[in-house]
């Protein structure tokens, strides 16, 4: 199962309303916004939701929102989809999750799974013990009262505890032996068979990993630096030797033992223990975690100190100063991860600034390294305020969650870094709400191109559609810039700024009286811009069709270019409503299609073909 959506209610900065919920991609998410506005609280929320365990530090004064009404806690709403590989075993719809301080509910998907799965199994357990208010197992006092809360827990079909549930499963394994003879085989067989099925459910769950700072692993530790270091972990955050050390399973003295000048034996056997478990536990593992190149890290103890060096494919082995910022992040991070504990997929990273240090062409790496993570089954969500870590080209801008906080100090999450409500004083501006939520001013370089023909949508429908079109037609990157608008009026608006930026660009309307009279008539009557060089439709027409006003009865817009009929093929297969907002279902479609779940037919791919084949050659 992979997040959608969380909603973090009385958070920190963040209080109760609709703008409180972060809706999170199944890849990527980015996060943008000031300093202050309130980006790193949204991780650390995240950061402390725990599926299948209790997590304390999840609730407690210091994090409950203090600007809101005294004495409400926080809570936690959480909206989780279902994989392919989760449907095929049998969970098929969205669970949702109310975790609050006292309370633990989730009920959709995995409550089914677990009626129809699960719950044969706990009948035949029930058929065993009887009653919840028997004492088959002779139990005494708060034994006896844990035993009827579990036993209430398992019999649950309506919401469960998972944590709960869990512990209830653990409770009875431990208690077997309690039983009479002539019940405890079969109690411990259907005990078996629900527990096994339980653990399969549970082990889909995601989990949180919160990376607040670029720990890095040094070149060289002086025997000196390694004592201080292990001693007080805690006074080096900007260093990851004790996480290395956690991972290798070896104990500090004889790390320490390693690290001192001399030969002896003793030694030498630590430290030939030491490099076994770096090819066990570091680089065997990290060949599936990263495919790009064989990567092997290497360790060496030299007249007192501890030396790093990575050694590609072949290739000679190089400190580990000398490797690419990329490729030492990646590794950093996957130390980083299995050292606390963190699977290789299924995990939902959280990282603050990453890359914040690291010059343009690094940072664009990440990205790289970020898709890298997603097709091994992550997701990834970050902030940032860096214009390069942004990739409006391949991923859209509709992957950008904007956050703003307000004169009260609340923070609020927007579902689109575009939407209209960030910046009121800009309402008639698409780009500056990006720009306002960036922290940045007008003349840095983001969204649109001078080397590149902007494409300007009327509406975030369209803008989607053609984004994830011309990634699937391999339509070169290089140009094009895709800017969304948010209706006819705007698109103008949009097209006036670039044009006195000197941009080349045209913008691409629906044939139908909004796009007509709001948009192409207002840009070739006030502005004297040219059809089909300046502006155009998602259909060809000529300026007398226009004129005859054909539009009012002849309407052909983004979805008549996809086709109705791929619209609610997709909405049939995937049972939603075609009644959804337009935006949504596009988004949807283009996740699908991404994800690899659902495939467009010849005409429709042909249609945006032609259509790009248009758009291009008219400027």
């Amino acid at each position: 199962m992979y997040v959608h959506s969380v909603k973090l209610v009385n958070y920190k900065s963040i209080g109760d309303y609709a703008e409180s919920e972060v809706i999170i991609e199944p890849r990527v998410t980015a996060i943008i916004g000031k300093n202050e506005s309130g980006k790193s609280n949204i991780l650390d929320g995240l950061s402390r939701i725990k599926f299948t365990d209790r997590n304390s530090d999840a609730f407690g004064t210091s994090i409950i929102n203090r600007i809101g009404t005294t004495g409400k806690e926080n809570f936690y709403q959480i909206l989780l989809k279902p994989c392919p590989e989760d449907v095929a075993v049998g969970i098929d719809g969205e669970t949702e999750i109310i975790i609050t301080k006292n309370e633990y509910a989730a009920t959709g998907g995995v409550i089914s799974y677990f009626r129809s799965c699960i719950y044969p199994h706990i009948e035949e357990i029930a058929s065993i013990l009887g009653a919840v208010t028997a004492n088959p197992m002779q139990l005494k006092d708060q034994e006896l009262t844990n035993y009827r809360t579990y036993y209430g827990e398992l019999l649950n079909t309506e919401e469960m505890d998972i944590p709960r549930r869990t512990a209830a499963f653990t409770f009875f394994v431990n208690r077997v032996s309690k039983l009479s003879a002539e019940k405890r085989s079969a109690f411990e067989e259907a005990l078996f068979e629900a527990q096994k099925k339980w653990q399969q459910l549970t082990c889909r769950f995601p989990m949180f990993f919160y990376r607040k700072t670029d720990k890095h692993l040094k070149a060289v530790y002086k025997y000196e630096d390694v004592e201080k270091e292990l001693k007080s972990p805690g006074s080096y955050s900007d260093s990851m030797l004790s996480d290395f050390v956690r991972l290798l399973g070896v104990t500090h003295d004889d790390f320490l033992l390693a690290a001192r000048s001399g030969v002896v034996s003793t030694q030498n056997t630590v430290r030939n223990r030491i490099r076994r478990n770096v090819e066990s536990k570091i680089n065997e593992p990290f060949s599936h975690f990263y495919h790009t190149e064989p990567v092997f890290l290497e360790i060496e103890f030299n007249n007192g100190s501890v030396i790093f060096q990575i050694r590609t494919g072949d290739g000679e082995s190089l400190s580990i100063s000398e490797r690419s910022n990329g490729l030492r992040w990646y590794m950093e991070t996957f130390i980083d991860s299995q050292s606390n504990g963190v699977a290789q997929s299924n995990v939902i990273y959280l990282l603050d600034e990453p890359g914040t240090s690291l010059h343009v062409n690094a940072q664009k790496e990440l990205l790289n390294l970020f898709s890298h993570l997603a097709d091994k089954g992550n997701q990834v969500v970050y902030t940032t305020h860096s214009p390069y870590m942004l990739d409006t080209e391949k991923d859209g801008i509709h992957r950008i969650r904007a956050v703003v906080k307000d004169t009260q100090g609340y923070t609020h999450i927007y579902k689109t870094a575009y939407d209209n409500k960030i910046s009121p004083d800009s309402v008639h501006d698409t780009l500056a709400p990006i720009v306002s939520a960036l922290g940045m001013n007008m003349n840095d370089t983001f969204g649109p191109a001078k080397d590149k023909i902007n494409i300007v949508t009327e509406g975030t429908s369209d803008y989607i559609y053609l984004c994830m079109m011309a990634k699937l037609l391999g339509i070169d990157a290089e140009k094009y810039a895709i800017i969304p608008s948010q209706g006819a009026s705007n698109c103008v608006n949009i097209c006036a700024i670039l044009h006195g930026w000197g941009c080349r660009y045209i913008a691409v309307f629906d044939y139908d009286k909004a796009g007509v009279e709001s948009g192409a008539e207002v840009m070739r009557d006030q502005l004297i811009y040219d059809l089909n060089r300046d502006y155009c439709f998602m259909n060809e027409v000529t300026q007398e069709e226009i004129d005859s006003q054909t539009y009012k009865t002849a309407k052909f817009m983004v979805e008549d270019v996809i086709t109705r009929e791929e619209i609610n093929r997709f909405c049939e297969e995937k049972d939603i409503s075609s009644k959804l907002n337009k935006a949504l279902i596009a988004k949807k479609i283009s996740n699908a299609i991404d994800m690899g779940e659902f495939t467009l037919g010849e005409t429709a791919i042909n249609n945006f073909r032609v259509l790009f084949d248009r758009i291009l050659s008219y400027v």
